[in-house]
């Protein structure tokens, strides 16, 4: 498993992020086996993954407490990545909300604490600030912001630089190719990716918009009208279908399937430091794990580049995956 030292940070980590979003069942991925969870986690520790991306939002705190039991012995061989929801971005309540975090996981600090979304009640540099004064008590190690745009970027590097941005990209949304992660690469500021696979949109296994469950089918490329949708706009279903159609064919002709290559586009990106993607099994894990061993040609990635570009251009440059219009939440 390759490694590498974030730039700004004592913190080397491996370029596969165990994602803990689905670890635990919930409304978007549906029933989870705790046991299939615990065993992919160890498959991970023994592959070599050292890096573990969760937050106090995933289960209700649930992948937490999960995460903690399948650590628990370990903690000197891993990074543990956790996030406030956007809740907890009144300042004041920001060091009980990472106090309940340690508690749930079992640790006392965490490497890397992370702010999952802004909070428009709030101005960022104030709940940044709260960060900051967790990290000089020893609570945690660094700090760093997710969904964060130009904007917000500028807001707390006023205040301290962030460790880490974390940021959706996959082939099926290219938005921060735009402004945020050119503005990032000028930062050297590392950029973690999480959604490399589209929630499984990039897996193969979906072939038309009917077939996608309605707790997947929430984001901007399906039609507002879909059950958990609440981004108020008419979606992308046949730019996005036509876009997956156009992959799958260039994955054909690579004899590759299409997760692996989805997987080694969003890694070759530069300015992309790590991977966010989570496992159901052990099986799952190692695929992910060889996958990033096999990288692709710069004409895969090119024949790849134009087989998006229309739903790139049809979806805008809004990247908020659940929100719509005025409604986003980057700045």
């Amino acid at each position: 498993m390759k490694t590498l030292t974030l730039p700004g940070a004592d913190l080397t980590v491996s370029q596969l992020v165990f994602g803990c979003w689905g670890i635990t069942s919930d409304f978007h991925w549906g029933s989870r086996d705790e046991a299939d969870s615990l065993a992919a986690i160890h498959a991970a520790l023994d592959a070599g993954v050292n890096f573990f991306d969760t937050a106090a939002a995933y289960g209700d705190g649930n992948s937490e407490r999960l995460l903690g039991k399948a650590l628990a012995g370990r903690r000197d061989q891993v990074v543990i990545a956790s996030k406030a929801t956007p809740g907890e971005m009144d300042p004041r309540r920001i060091p009980t909300a990472c106090e309940q975090s340690l508690e749930r996981l079992g640790v006392d600090y965490l490497d890397l604490y992370q702010t999952h979304w802004a909070n428009p009640d709030f101005p960022l540099a104030d709940s940044w600030g709260a960060l900051v004064k967790l990290q000089q008590q020893g609570k945690v190690r660094h700090i760093g912001v997710c969904n964060a745009g130009v904007g917000h970027l500028a807001e707390v590097s006023a205040v301290a630089r962030p460790a880490t941005n974390q940021l959706p990209y996959n082939l099926l949304w290219r938005m921060i190719e735009r402004q945020i992660l050119p503005k990032c690469r000028e930062l050297n500021l590392p950029v973690l990716v999480y959604s490399p696979l589209m929630h499984g949109l990039l897996s193969g296994k979906y072939r038309s918009a009917a077939d996608v469950p309605d707790g997947m089918a929430r984001s901007r490329h399906f039609n507002t009208e879909r059950k958990l949708a609440r981004h108020g706009e008419p979606g992308c279903e046949e730019e996005t279908f036509a876009a997956i159609t156009a992959i799958d064919a260039i994955c054909r002709s690579l004899g590759r399937p299409m997760a692996e290559v989805a997987l080694n586009w969003v890694a070759q990106q530069p300015g992309v430091s790590c991977v966010i993607a989570g496992a159901r099994t052990p099986e799952q894990l190692a695929q992910n794990v060889a996958t990033l061993d096999n990288p692709l040609s710069d004409d895969a990635l090119q024949q790849l580049n134009e087989a998006t570009a229309a739903l790139d251009r049809a979806l805008g440059p809004n990247p908020d995956m659940w929100d719509g219009g005025d409604k986003s939440r980057f700045q």
